[in-house]
């Protein structure tokens, strides 16, 4: 009766798929917009035909096969309207370099007093019969993360990946949409209104004389917002995001024409990388 984000709540999901060679199945269709269908059982009900891919890019790489690696779940891959406690999508992380597994949540935790930013918690996670271990459960950016923080589904959403060489900075490239698609993955409607509008921002932020600057972002940006996910990165560390590669966070424009930053992926602050090595934990870890 929880929901699903409770923090307190450590629910168990078993996951059944077809073949048993799952894992190198997944493995191949990693970086892909394959999934992989399989049938998911919560709290002793079924969910079936749920999508599932291997996620991240080093907490991948990085991982041998047999040990822990990222999940992504899609329960509306098959049946639209499907949901895990009004979730479509599940994003279970391996809390790869984190031996604590504590830094994605405890950022989160911290974070949500002042911006809005995605929902931790827990959840253990059984294969074809094989305990694979506790993952820590982050909410997607998509959709429901904005029907929950802005009560609406309405606006526009771009995703910046995390790079060691990140230009995601707003900086002006010009008015070419072209200069931005590499930068900026867009997770709406791809049109040329959407474009145009992170554009006239990166204009408005590179381009506007200091003395008028506060008044020609406030309709279009909440600083606020933006100056405390800024404090937020720098505070707590956040070694891959914003401030220290200008990638790995998110953009949204809400119906009204504002945008926010949103942070994304967090799992290396609160002491980055910090020496605890991958987690490699497989079966049973």
């Amino acid at each position: 009766s929880e929901p699903l984000y409770d923090p307190m709540t450590l629910r168990t999901l078993f996951l059944e798929f077809e073949a048993a060679d799952w894992e190198r199945e997944l493995a191949d269709f990693h970086d892909t917009d394959v999934e992989v269908p399989a049938r998911i059982t919560v709290d002793g009900r079924v969910y079936r035909d749920v999508g599932v891919h291997f996620r991240g890019a080093s907490s991948f790489m990085m991982v041998p096969e047999g040990s822990k690696r990222s999940l992504n779940l899609s329960f509306d891959f098959v049946h639209e309207d499907q949901r895990l406690y009004g979730y479509r999508t599940l994003n279970l992380l391996n809390a790869a370099n984190d031996p604590t597994f504590l830094r994605t949540p405890l950022y989160a935790e911290i974070a949500r007093h002042y911006l809005p930013i995605p929902k931790t918690n827990y959840v253990r996670v059984v294969i074809n019969g094989e305990s694979w271990g506790v993952y820590v459960n982050v909410q997607q950016f998509n959709g429901d993360f904005t029907r929950d923080w802005f009560d609406s589904k309405a606006g526009r959403r771009w995703h910046v990946p995390g790079s060691p060489g990140g230009v995601g900075g707003m900086e002006y490239l010009g008015d070419d949409p072209d200069a931005y698609r590499p930068i900026y993955e867009i997770k709406t409607t791809d049109d040329p209104a959407s474009w145009a509008a992170l554009i006239g921002l990166c204009r408005v932020l590179n381009q506007t004389p200091l003395e008028k600057l506060q008044a020609a972002l406030a309709p279009i940006l909440d600083v606020d917002g933006a100056l405390k996910f800024l404090a937020i990165e720098v505070a707590l560390v956040n070694s891959d995001g914003y401030w220290a590669r200008a990638s790995d966070y998110n953009v949204y424009q809400d119906g009204r024409g504002r945008f926010h930053i949103v942070p994304h992926d967090f799992n290396e602050a609160l002491g980055g990388e910090g020496g605890g090595g991958f987690m490699m934990a497989g079966r049973g870890g």
